[in-house]
């Protein structure tokens, strides 16, 4: 008997009807089965096929929980009732009648009602042996899959599950001719299902993590930001390496008089718990930046909010107001690098701020300054992320953010890109950047 590895695709396949006595039928190769750290279930369907047929079954599909691939809990054994699952693969040996192309396609979404073999199986979480289908579940088949299977007369239907929870069902068939499933067997193909179930776990585990982080990311990342008047902006905020989401954030705050705030933040750590603590605090500079605090006032807030945080937090933080009217700006800093501003010229300098403390240590007093910016002059506030790096110091990252800036001229979306491309590496941090200049006018 040979295996044929296009089943899945719908080829035209035979159905199995070998003639062996049951002590001779073959043991099936999920023993050997390697899932290794694939978490793609694609790849995990693909194996588990493999090891069933035609080894040990003339056809076998593999279906999912749909809830579970909609996002759902894992949970313990389900209730007893209809269940639903979606067919992630099939497979059929070469021998016998031929199968229809698009027989048993992937992707089919299938409702079983309580009473039957699937739905027995999934909710009590153990084997089910059978010898037909009922009419009931012949119905819930399209016509195709309902000639298929009537051609095979022995069904076992085995639970993926691990840790007790239930992740899909096996189904596993034999024709008429091969001996029907056997005690032996079951065990056999119960070991298979405990695999493919923790496979599966793992898998539907870390596509919710996926799905959890990217919604953070869309609901907690500054959105594009929205330019005032008077005034260009870009900004870029990247999380570290490995990570969706991190604990760097930037917002652009609407002040009157046709000013401006922008905040940029640094979150001491990654991923989900720093975004978190990342989530809070930009909504209450958010909210201080409103009652149109000066950038000082702001982080002497901001520090009362973040020892109130159950976590305990350390975060750096810069404010600065522009005013494109008077083509100045007022910052502060707490714990933050320090802003850089590129003249017209194509000299940078760094702006003296009082120093001030980061964030969550304490109680604490913030100074600021005010500087010109001159049309056409180009403020940058970043996190230590841009410049700093294993093999690069912060002292010599400012170093090189002041010569990409003051090389780089035009359009500040391409700035922007410039300072990632030059200074960014293998994003070791989050990184997060934001440029604002004043026009140049017939007034600059």
């Amino acid at each position: 008997m040979t295996e044929d590895p296009d089943a899945t695709a719908g080829r035209q396949v035979r159905l199995p009807r070998p003639a062996l006595p049951a002590e001779d039928w073959p043991a099936i190769s999920g023993g050997g089965l390697s899932l290794g750290s694939s978490t793609d279930l694609a790849e995990i369907t693909r194996l588990v096929l493999a090891a069933s047929v035609p080894g040990f079954a003339g056809a076998a599909g593999v279906y999912a929980l749909e809830h579970l691939l909609n996002g759902g809990e894992p949970a313990g054994r389900p209730a007893a009732g209809q269940v639903v699952i979606r067919r992630l693969g099939a497979k059929f040996a070469r021998a016998g009648r031929r199968v229809p192309e698009g027989a048993f396609a992937p992707g089919e979404v299938i409702a079983f009602a309580s009473d039957s073999p699937l739905a027995r199986c999934v909710n009590s979480g153990r084997p089910v042996r059978f010898s037909e289908i009922s009419r009931q579940s012949m119905e819930r088949l399209g016509p195709v899959d309902r000639e298929v299977v009537s051609g095979y007369s022995s069904f076992l239907a085995v639970p993926m599950a691990a840790r007790e929870m239930v992740t899909g069902v096996l189904t596993l068939v034999r024709a008429p001719g091969a001996p029907a499933f056997s005690e032996h067997d079951l065990a056999s193909a119960t070991r298979l299902g405990a695999q493919a179930g923790a496979g599966f776990l793992n898998a539907l585990t870390l596509m919710r993590q996926r799905s959890i982080a990217d919604a953070l990311q869309r609901g907690l990342l500054a959105a594009e930001p929205v330019t005032p008047a008077g005034l260009e902006l870009a900004g870029r905020c990247l999380p570290a390496a490995g990570h969706v989401i991190g604990g760097d954030w930037y917002d652009v705050i609407p002040l009157p008089g046709g000013r401006t705030g922008l905040v940029v933040g640094d979150v001491m750590g990654h991923g989900p718990e720093a975004a978190a603590v990342m989530a809070q605090l930009r909504a209450a500079a958010h909210a201080l930046a409103d009652l149109d605090l000066a950038p000082a006032e702001l982080l002497r807030g901001l520090n009362r909010v973040t020892a109130t945080l159950q976590r305990i937090t350390l975060a750096t933080c810069a404010y600065a107001i522009i005013d494109p009217d008077s083509h100045t700006c007022t910052l502060a800093g707490a714990g933050h690098l320090p802003p850089i501003l590129a003249l017209p010229d194509g000299t940078t300098r760094v702006p003296e701020l009082p120093p001030g403390p980061s964030l969550g240590i304490g109680t604490a007093s913030y100074g600021q300054a005010r500087i010109k910016l001159p049309p056409g002059a180009i403020l940058a506030l970043y996190t230590d992320g841009l410049v700093e790096s294993r093999s690069r110091s912060f002292e010599q990252g400012i170093l090189a953010l002041r010569s990409v800036l003051a090389r780089e001229h035009g359009n500040l979306e391409a700035i922007c890109e410039a300072l990632i491309t030059a200074l960014a590496g293998r994003c070791e941090d989050d990184i997060t950047v934001i440029l604002a200049r004043v026009p140049p006018g017939p007034s600059g």
